[in-house]
This record gives structure tokens, C-alpha cells and sequence, in this order.
């Protein structure tokens, strides 16, 4: 289970590769350390500082004499600069990263090699809600568009969109294919998250999947995922209804009453 606070150092640090280390997290810890010594031993040099510390001259000198940081730093370092990472659930930021993650799930991915975010909008008000969260992060994006009518609109983040992705992996989004036979799961901080928190990431979900039966007022969400995640979906959309929810091989239904109390928390899918 994921308690607040979220996304720490050693969390971010560990979707990198660890190089020689076993534990990504034990580059930014050397790293900090060497950084440390040389401030307070101006007058000693590479090799000086490796032999105090343990470490490998030819690990460090890049650190000392130059300005190189282990690939986790920077990120650590990017993700401190706009305030994404020890969140708790009240905190706007973690509220937006929330809806970026329920993004990833029903309309959007991560690249399973640089884990860049990719957004799919199907409308300028859909659009809207994510430059919102956008904003509220300090994410600059950029709009792409297809001539392919059947295609959808794409927001992807730019500068540091790599680590605000590794940011939402953290926090459960899945990463690469979403198929049946990947095994993805819903975000473990939703379990004990308030109820404003999980009416969110559904508000977003059903944005994204969500087809309406006018004449039954029922919803309809198509997944072609396993049957556990299917399982475990709708079982989350039926503890924030507090309505019937069912599960058939390849869709979600919500009941008409399961429907009308989710349009009278959220409003009525877009």
C-alpha cells in the first residue's frame, strides 16, 4: 500500500538505471556525499575525495571537476524544482498528478523506454482539464494533431515531460501496452485516498470511456484488459456509486442508478 507522503527521492530515483550500483538510489546518496566532502574540502581533488569517501576516482571526478550528476539527481532535482515530489492527498499538485494518472489508464500512455506521457483529447474541453492540470504543475506541452479524422488529439508535455512520466509511474501508472495480457493495476494510494481523490480519477476515466445508453441511462466502458483489472474496476466504480456495477468479458456496465449518482457528484460524461 502507497501512504502519503508520495513520491520521494528513492521512489523517482529507482525508475532509473542503477549503472553500478544495485540501488539507483545509492548513486544520489554517493553523489550527496562527494558533493558534501568537496564543499567542505575545497583544496582536495578528485582522487583525495575517492580515497576518503571508498569510491572509484573515475566514478567521481566528473562529479568534482566538472558539472556531470547521476541521471536520478537530475530528475530528483527537476521534480523537487516543481514541487512533485512528499505530496499528500490535500495538496493541488497531487490532486492534478491524480487526474494524469486516470489519464494514462483510460487515455493516454507512457513510452516504455524514456517514459514520455502522451495525452489523447477527443474535445477543447477535454483538452481544457488537462492544460488546467498542466498549469497547475508547471508543464509546458505541445498540441499534436492528425488528418486522420478517426484519430484523436495529442498533448504531450515537454520540457522534463520524461520525468513528470516517471513521476505518474511511481504513483501506479502503467507503463508501455495496455492489454490483457499486461499485468496493470489500479494505483494503490486510491484505497485509502479521500473521497475527492477517487471521485477524480473516476470523473476522468469515464471522461475518456464512458459511451451512455440514453434510452437504459446506463454506462457503458469498454476494456480490453485482464479480467482481474477488469474485476477490480469496476468493483472501484461501485464503492464510489455506491451502486450496482457488472462485469462482462471485455466491457463495465454501470447501472442507471450507479449512473445517476455519479451525475450528481460529477455531471454527466462529456
Amino acid at each position: 500500500m502507497i501512504e502519503p507522503p508520495f513520491v520521494t527521492d528513492a521512489d523517482l530515483s529507482r525508475t532509473y538505471d542503477s549503472g553500478a550500483y544495485e540501488d539507483p538510489y545509492d548513486r544520489i546518496e554517493d553523489y550527496r556525499r562527494v558533493i558534501e566532502y568537496a564543499a567542505d574540502h575545497p583544496n582536495r581533488g578528485s582522487q583525495a575525495i575517492a580515497t576518503a569517501l571508498e569510491l572509484p576516482r573515475s566514478r567521481i571526478r566528473p562529479w568534482v571537476d566538472g558539472d556531470a550528476k547521476p541521471d536520478p539527481m537530475r530528475g530528483v532535482e527537476i521534480a523537487e524544482q516543481h514541487g512533485w515530489l512528499r505530496l499528500t492527498y490535500d495538496d493541488p499538485k497531487f490532486q492534478a498528478l491524480n487526474r494524469l494518472v486516470a489519464w494514462v489508464f483510460s487515455g493516454g500512455s507512457l513510452a516504455s523506454d524514456t517514459f514520455a506521457p502522451l495525452f489523447a483529447v477527443e474535445s477543447e474541453s477535454d483538452a481544457d482539464q488537462l492544460r488546467s492540470d498542466f498549469e497547475t504543475l508547471g508543464v509546458k506541452y505541445a498540441v499534436e494533431r492528425d488528418d486522420d479524422p478517426d484519430r484523436a488529439t495529442e498533448l504531450r508535455p515537454t520540457a522534463h515531460g520524461t520525468v513528470l512520466g516517471r513521476v505518474l509511474h511511481v504513483l501506479g501508472a502503467p507503463i508501455a501496452d495496455k492489454n490483457p495480457d499486461a499485468s496493470i493495476s489500479l494505483p494503490a494510494y486510491l484505497d485509502d485516498a479521500p473521497g475527492s481523490i477517487r471521485l477524480d480519477f473516476v470523473d476522468v476515466y469515464l471522461l475518456n470511456r464512458a459511451v451512455e445508453f440514453e434510452d437504459k441511462r446506463m454506462l457503458q466502458v469498454a476494456e480490453d484488459r485482464s479480467p482481474d483489472y477488469l474485476e477490480a474496476l469496476a468493483a472501484f466504480f461501485e464503492s464510489v456509486a455506491g451502486e450496482s456495477v457488472t462485469v462482462s468479458a471485455k466491457n463495465i456496465y454501470l447501472s442507471s442508478a450507479a449512473a445517476q449518482s455519479l451525475y450528481e457528484k460529477i455531471g454527466s460524461p462529456k
